[in-house]
């Protein structure tokens, strides 16, 4: 028997481990339920240590055994070189003198995948993430053991100030998600990751940066660069590829990144005329399929570079799980086996068994954190940038959101969208609530402004006018998936803010594939209407104070197909978005061409936001074709884009603006 175990044990490298007690996993947060009284969405950690108390002791057995047939040589050979790292924690083996008699953990080469990347910065702590895989053979239930530290300087030089290790293995997909603590607000600080068993086998270095402290003063610019959007296939050759999430990095004018949601999409064709097909090449479903999607995205050059040298704040939209979800449903897929709503993959699978899965796979590939302890599904958080800037992060697709336009029951849709006197949210009414109340104390802490990340767009907008027969018979005129779907809600919030008088509120949307600029107040918004004559158009060349309005502004996708797309050119895009601009009132600017993301600079006395456009990213990788589509600039105080807007290079503004 025991030249069969030789080959394996050729290949299993062996090394102790950290404490004997199941809390050393947990220090990957990865191995977490997103939401902590929802434990099944987690992995159990008790079990997983059992596991790897089982592995231990098959492996003594095995060295054992090899040492008795005098292969005493070759097993010392399967104990890792050198000398264990000086942890302070004994059990799993970490922190003691030699490699023998202790628990093990995989002590061969580590392959970092995907890089580093690093998220959801406070003033004393970040999210720091990377993938560890092992190269050669490794046994299920042996982890593998990854330490990290952040380092003042930048390319891992300078002084440690902090460092930790955690364990991972295949239940989580190899991901490591860990919280830096201990670190100084807005600073920024570089990070890297190693292996426990070969501290030489390293990751990539990464850069990374805290907030300033929430009581913090005399806070310099901020720079957020804002994405949404990115759909690896390409469904048409008019989409493209991902040259817009190298912006900040090529130019260096960003400090933090921003993403609306739909990061990946779910749809499974596409992409064969421009090598970027789809993997598994079906609409997602099971666990695998969610996390190999996520693998194919981050593999990516500019999306992966974006994610090593810049801090992500993140929301989710739709097709994380699937079109047009709601807490119910969505538009191909429910659970009802009768309706066809189980029908993805080969078992059948729901669209509640979906969720759970892509769910799952976004807290493990996306570094965010677990926000309430006690509230299931919630990703709606708060960021503070001193008295400078509250960012308000919502959740209103999958959180508590109400019936939604699936397609196929639009008019019953439309009918409950004009109810005024109505409950209907697409928030719910808990993170409704947590707004109003966001929205008040940040301006009672004279904070000076509040940026709300949006999934949908907020304002009102007729899109019959994006084509070129805009009356024609089952033109899409309005998106109730969006908040002109949920007006009763949308109205609460506008009134709310004209009543407190809460000033400088902007709003970042994404999901339409475009670029907007809307100014919103009690006028320009549908309220119990859906058409033009319901609201008055905005006309003015005075940059005087407008109490109650937000201000919104709407990114274009970084690859995914806007409405311009099939003009097949700008030219012929142009007439469509200048009758987009006269006909909806709030709609101060439209373009629908490019592809390409926001970038939003903001100070104590004004803010800029810049659309950027990538010209012929369609065809090909891009990244030194950054030009500016528009630029805006609001001065804090008077809640309306500075007048005369400026003439943009791209899109359609309104006349007498």
């Amino acid at each position: 028997m025991l030249p069969s175990l030789l080959p394996v044990l050729s290949l299993v490298a062996v090394l102790p481990a950290a404490l004997s007690t199941p809390s050393i996993l947990n220090r990957n947060l990865a191995f977490r339920s997103p939401y902590t009284n929802e434990p099944h969405l987690g992995i159990d950690v008790e079990a997983l240590h059992e596991r790897h108390t089982v592995a231990k002791r098959s492996l003594d057995a095995e060295l054992g055994a090899l040492a008795r047939r005098g292969g005493k040589r070759q097993a010392q050979e399967l104990r890792p070189a050198g000398k264990p790292h000086g942890y302070t924690y004994a059990g799993y083996g970490l922190g003691v003198a030699s490699w023998d008699d202790e628990s093990y953990v995989y002590a061969g080469e580590l392959n970092y995948t995907h890089s580093v990347a690093s998220g959801d910065p406070y003033d004393t702590s970040v999210l720091l993430w990377t993938r560890a895989f092992p190269i050669g053979t490794y046994r299920v239930d042996v982890p593998m053991c990854v330490e990290y530290k952040v380092y003042s300087g930048g390319n891992a030089t300078g002084e440690t100030v902090t460092s930790g290790w955690a364990l991972t293995n295949a239940d989580v997909d190899f991901t490591v998600k860990v919280e830096a603590e201990g670190l100084k607000a807005g600073t920024q600080y570089s990070f890297q990751f190693s292996n426990c068993a070969d501290g030489n086998n390293k990751s990539p270095v990464g850069k990374t940066r805290t907030a300033p402290g929430w009581k913090a003063t005399d806070i310099p610019t901020q720079r957020f660069a804002v994405y949404s959007c990115s759909n690896y296939p390409n469904a048409d050759s008019l989409s493209g590829f991902f040259s817009a999430y190298s912006g900040p990095v090529v130019h260096g004018d960003s400090d933090y990144v921003v993403h609306l949601g739909d990061y990946i999409y779910e749809s499974g064709s596409g992409g064969s005329s421009i090598g970027r097909v789809p993997s598994k090449g079906k609409e997602l479903a099971s666990l695998d399929d969610y996390r190999q999607r996520y693998s194919q995205h981050r593999l990516d050059v500019d999306l992966q570079s974006m994610h090593q040298n810049l801090p992500i704040i993140a929301i989710w939209d739709d097709h994380e799980t699937a079109d047009n979800d709601w807490k119910a449903g969505s538009t191909d897929s429910n659970d009802s086996i009768a309706s066809g709503g189980c029908s993805y993959s080969n078992n059948t699978v729901c669209l509640s068994d979906r969720a759970l899965h892509a769910k799952r796979a976004y807290h493990e590939w996306i570094p965010i954190r677990q926000v309430d302890l006690y509230d299931q599904n919630r990703i709606w958080r708060e960021f503070s940038f001193g008295d400078l800037v509250d960012v308000l992060a919502l959740d209103t697709r999958k959180y508590d959101r109400d019936i939604t336009d699936v397609n196929y029951n639009r008019q019953y849709v439309q009918g409950l969208a004009v109810e005024l006197n109505s409950s209907r949210s697409i928030t719910g009414p808990k993170q409704e609530g947590w707004l109003l109340d966001s929205l008040k104390e940040s301006q009672e802490r004279k904070t000076a402004w509040r940026m709300i990340l949006n999934q949908v767009i907020f304002g009102s907008i007729d899109e019959r006018w994006s084509s070129a027969n805009p009356y024609a018979a089952g033109v899409y005129y309005a998106d109730f998936d969006a908040w002109d779907g949920y007006q009763a809600e949308r109205e609460r919030i506008m009134q709310y803010i004209h009543d407190q008088q809460i000033d400088n509120v902007v709003v970042y949307t994404g999901d339409t594939h475009a670029f907007w600029l809307f100014e919103n107040n009690l006028d320009t918004i549908w309220r119990g209407r859906t058409d033009y004559n319901a609201s008055t158009p905005i006309s003015t060349n005075s940059s005087s104070y407008q109490r109650g309005q937000v201000v919104e502004y709407g990114g274009t996708a970084v690859s995914s197909s806007g409405w311009a797309s099939s003009y097949g050119s700008y030219d012929n895009s142009t007439t469509a978005g200048k009758a987009l601009v006269e006909n909806n009132a709030g709609l101060l600017y439209a373009e629908g061409f490019f592809r390409g993301y926001m970038n939003v600079e903001v100070n104590y006395t004004h803010l800029v936001t810049s659309y950027y456009g990538y010209p012929g990213n369609q065809q090909a990788r891009v990244t030194g074709n950054r030009t500016l589509a528009a630029r805006w600039v609001q001065e804090v105080g008077v809640n309306q884009v500075k007048r005369p807007l400026e003439v943009p290079k791209y899109g359609q503004i309104k006349s007498g603006n």
